[in-house]
């Protein structure tokens, strides 16, 4: 059933009443603020069903997409967090010192071409780099190496470049145990410096769920890992989950020459890094479920699992983030719902943000118009958006498996989904909700008209996992 019908139907009770949690987080930038004890911020209502907030070095919002649900049955509720980061200039900030470790493939499918942009890029890094950072390189292939421990660039830079231009491709494909290698360099970096793991792969493994164990272990000791994958040949579904589980980025190059502008991309995030270790923790009221978060890693607590910390990692200067929660409720009539929260932050070189958030409240009613009238289009529209992104990553790795029926069927419902998403929100989102649908009828021409195992349908699911994975932690459409 389509979006609009089921909001039209009386069966809408148990469909639909939509909050998204939408996170804008900024970049790491130093400024020249004393450290001290945690301070507070500042909050407003400026959203139909939600608040506004605002501290040291950042700000954003927190809002439900309905205010009002219908009672006595099943529900879903979504919430959206936006967290900004504040967009500081060069000349009032200083560059964040840095702590950098490349892992990377050398296996016996890097030989040839990519070995040798492989090496030309990490040391066109490694002469980007300043003097006073730290860089750690490791190589693996069977085995994990580790060619340079921390140390900082200016007393390893010609014996690193050295070192690099020796590396040869052989063996096979062993991530966890590089990025195990990697996180373990990590641990030597000097205090106070934003730390961020680049995994670099053209192979396959069957290790996934530790290698986003380890990633995602990286983020709670403040480490971003990025991940980056070359060619046809790896697997975009494996490297992306590692790149979400470590809140970095995930991007795919076919030609490998473009390497050197993703690890350039990295040290430039590193280095306008200002907002570290963002947390967003919700207490939900009584008869409210977690469902799942997008755009932030999750912990639940609690006897009722009703405590959720949102870990959202580190921001660049100007950088947005955005997180959708989604909610569960089969509250009786004349019930009101309070969601509590908080947001804590670490301002790179400066203060620390604690901030209570105003509560956000929703009423059970029995009347459905209560429940359209109450619906903020603009919070639903965003929602919309980070869960198609979710089910279009769905249907690339069907694609990616030969099942390229199930793929486009997939896709044709995320593009009636955001086209009926878009007709009730406001200009800027449905602009945005339309721009994406129509990316979705691309990928799925590219998908009916490239076979999954051929050069051509490898490429389009691998640009398309790239895609939706930026979007959902950040609005990329």
């Amino acid at each position: 059933m389509s979006i609009r019908r089921l909001l039209q139907s009386p069966k809408a009770r148990r469909g639909i009443a939509a909050s998204a949690i939408v996170l804008s987080l900024g970049g790491l930038v130093l400024f020249r603020a004393p450290v001290g004890a945690a301070t507070g911020g500042t909050t407003s209502v400026d959203f139909r069903n939600g608040t506004t907030f605002s501290g040291p070095g950042a700000s954003g919002s927190l809002s439900l997409s309905h205010g009002k649900v219908l009672a006595d049955d099943r529900q879903r509720i979504f919430a959206e967090l936006r967290l900004r980061a504040d967009d500081v200039g060069e000349d009032a900030r200083e560059r964040a010192p840095l702590s950098m470790v490349v892992v990377l493939d050398t296996s016996g499918s890097m030989s040839g071409e990519k070995i040798d942009e492989a090496r030309r890029s990490v040391i066109k890094l490694l002469r980007q780099m300043r003097h006073d950072d730290e860089v750690a390189l490791v190589r693996y292939d069977t085995n994990a190496e580790l060619i340079q421990p921390m140390a900082r660039v200016r007393d390893v830079r010609s014996s690193l470049i050295a070192e690099v231009q020796e590396l040869r491709s052989s063996g096979g494909t062993n991530i966890p145990g590089a990025l195990r290698t990697g996180m373990r360099a990590l641990e030597s970096a000097s205090s106070g410096r934003v730390k961020r793991l680049v995994l670099v792969s053209d192979g396959l493994d069957d290790t996934r769920s530790e290698a986003e164990r380890l990633a995602r272990n990286g983020t709670d000791r403040g480490v971003t890992v990025s991940s980056l994958g070359i060619g046809l040949d790896f697997d975009e579904s494996y490297m992306s989950s590692v790149a979400r589980a470590g809140r970095g980025n995930f991007g795919f190059v076919e030609n490998v020459a473009a390497l050197a502008r993703f690890l350039e991309r990295e040290l430039s995030e590193t280095a306008a890094t200002t907002i570290e270790n963002a947390i967003v923790r919700l207490q939900l009221p009584d008869d409210m479920r977690f469902v799942r978060a997008v755009g932030a890693d999750v912990t639940t607590r609690g006897s009722d699992d009703d405590r959720i910390e949102l870990r959202l990692g580190s921001l660049f200067s100007g950088d947005e983030r955005r997180v959708v929660v989604e909610l569960e409720t089969d509250a009786s009539y004349g019930d009101t719902l309070r969601i509590e929260s908080d947001i804590r932050w670490s301002q790179v070189g400066g203060e620390r943000a604690s901030i209570d958030l105003k509560d956000l409240k929703i009423v059970t009613t029995e009347d459905e118009d209560q429940v359209a009238d109450a619906r903020d289009p603009r919070v639903y529209g965003a929602c919309m958006s980070a869960l198609a992104s979710l089910r279009q990553l769905e249907a690339a790795e069907a694609y990616a498996r030969g099942d390229a029926k199930r793929a486009g069927k997939l896709i044709s419902q995320n593009m009636a989904d955001l086209e009926e998403a878009a007709a009730d929100a406001p200009a800027a989102v449905a602009t945005s909700l339309n721009k994406q649908a129509d990316a979705y009828r691309k990928t799925k021409g590219a998908f009916q008209h490239s076979a999954p195992g051929s050069a051509e349908g490898r490429s389009a699911a691998k640009r398309a996992t790239a895609d939706e994975n930026a979007n959902l932690g950040r609005q990329a459409y």
